[in-house]
């Protein structure tokens, strides 16, 4: 009981005295200044030939105006749009290209000729996905760089199964010589009519 008063008697003790600090300081406080009416002693309006001095020394120290330069010179135009439109026109609705039918992103190979310098080897032409990728794995298992690149038949035709041909050849080559050898090796290991084609991007 006694340690309870005890206890009342400090904590009302420690909120008296905390309040005394926060409210005496306020009472010996004078009154607030009114910065909109103050008045510097010794001092007036500024006459007009000290306002222009004192404009002219700020200007001074902050220099010319920055020129912005204009949004044209900063961000030139591109031919972003254009190329895409290009682009448009270069493939057809099925992704196909419409000048080798091959389809987009993937190497078009074309018929060999003297001028060719990056050959590959065309494995086999195949009206299903499935056979053509196993076709692949074969020969990647036989040590070679095997790839498919999908075309259509008939340019600009139906995206049908009997149009679709999946080619698999291997590649990139930079040796005649090298194509021969493994145009042959692959057609009689494999029972297939390999031939040499032309390769590019």
């Amino acid at each position: 009981m006694k340690s309870e008063r005890r206890r009342l008697r400090v904590t009302t003790l420690i909120v008296a005295v905390s309040l005394a600090v926060i409210f005496i300081p306020m009472l010996f406080d004078g009154a607030a200044t009114d910065y909109a009416t103050l008045e510097v002693a010794d001092s007036g309006p500024l006459d007009e030939e000290r306002v222009r001095a004192l404009q002219a020394t700020l200007q001074g120290q902050l220099g010319e105006r920055p020129v912005v330069a204009d949004f044209g010179q900063t961000v030139p135009a591109t031919d972003v749009m254009e190329r895409v439109s290009q682009l448009a026109s270069e493939v057809d609705a099925d992704g196909y290209n419409t000048e080798d039918g091959t389809r987009f992103g993937e190497p078009v190979l074309k018929e060999i000729n003297d001028s060719s310098r990056v050959l590959a080897v065309l494995v086999s032409q195949l009206n299903d996905a499935a056979v053509a990728g196993s076709l692949r794995d074969q020969m990647r298992a036989q040590g070679y760089e095997a790839f498919i690149s999908t075309a259509k038949r008939e340019i600009g035709g139906e995206n049908s199964l009997e149009n679709i041909v999946h080619r698999v050849a291997i590649g990139p080559l930079l040796s005649h010589t090298e194509a021969k050898q493994m145009r042959d090796a692959i057609s009689g290991a494999n029972d297939v009519k390999a031939r040499i084609v032309e390769m590019s991007q």
